[in-house]
């Protein structure tokens, strides 16, 4: 398959929130695929939400956590009532978790006697608005942004092109991991062939271009329309933007063109 033909099978690779409804029909191989793929990508920020926006212990958050996945999203279904006319799915998703975490502290507290101090006010649960946090969309964007570099390294490597993954590297990701500088592009002439810095620094912007096609793609698996897929991703540069370390650095790196 030729570069055109495979970025285009990438772009389209899910639309019309292929994989959320894929996922909701799981009793079918495809269907248990696309269930693991999200929750590989959603069960870390949903931990992470609990733990450090709603200061749940770690045990608690991860026995909440898989609750909701077993009570929700796999004996009730919860996927197959999701509604994108309400809003973002991450949202939408959020919300159910808050609710739920918050039923059953309560349960929890009631059974124990004793009632919980913070969320009674931190969470309505009879609220039609969608529960945001800082913390999950940062937990959100790691996740997505991890899929995305992983995606990009696989289709170097798929059609001999270890060039580009390695400039990308060495000009975005280490500097960003390692807190260092970037190689220069004489280095890199030298070590992957090219003919000059020129082609070298053109190799990079065709990494990064490359890199911002698949990290399109992997927003437009849970989003329908074109003007929300850009909206997620203005989402996605924000969070890296007010978030600190590694993630604001690649963002500010290789989002930018």
């Amino acid at each position: 398959m030729g570069e055109t033909g495979r970025h285009s099978s990438e772009a389209n690779s899910a639309t019309d929130w292929s994989m959320v409804d894929h996922a909701a029909h799981f009793d079918s191989p495809e269907g248990r695929e696309a269930l693991n793929a999200l929750l590989a990508r959603y069960v870390p920020a949903m931990r992470a939400h609990l733990r450090f926006k709603r200061r749940i212990d770690q045990d608690l958050a991860e026995d909440l956590v898989q609750g909701f996945v077993s009570d929700k999203i796999l004996a009730r279904n919860l996927l197959a009532y999701a509604d994108r006319k309400r809003g973002r799915f991450r949202n939408l998703l959020l919300t159910a978790l808050d609710r739920y975490a918050y039923s059953a502290l309560r349960s929890r507290a009631h059974k124990q006697a004793s009632q919980t101090t913070s969320w009674d006010d931190a969470v309505q649960p009879a609220s039609a608005e969608p529960v945001t946090s800082d913390v999950f969309d940062e937990a959100w964007a790691l996740e997505v942004w991890a899929e995305a570099l992983r995606r990009t390294k696989s289709h170097c490597a798929a059609g001999g092109r270890a060039d580009l993954w390695g400039v990308f590297e060495a000009r975005a990701l280490r500097p960003a991991i390692e807190d260092r500088a970037p190689l220069p592009y004489t280095e890199l002439v030298e070590r992957y062939g090219f003919l000059s810095p020129v082609q070298a620094a053109n190799a990079f912007n065709t990494a990064k271009q490359l890199f911002q096609r698949i990290l399109k793609s992997v927003v437009a698996e849970y989003i329908k329309e074109d003007d929300e897929i850009v909206g997620e991703l203005s989402d996605l540069k924000r969070v890296l933007a007010f978030s600190g370390g590694t993630l604001r650095t690649l963002g500010e790196g290789v989002l930018d063109s």
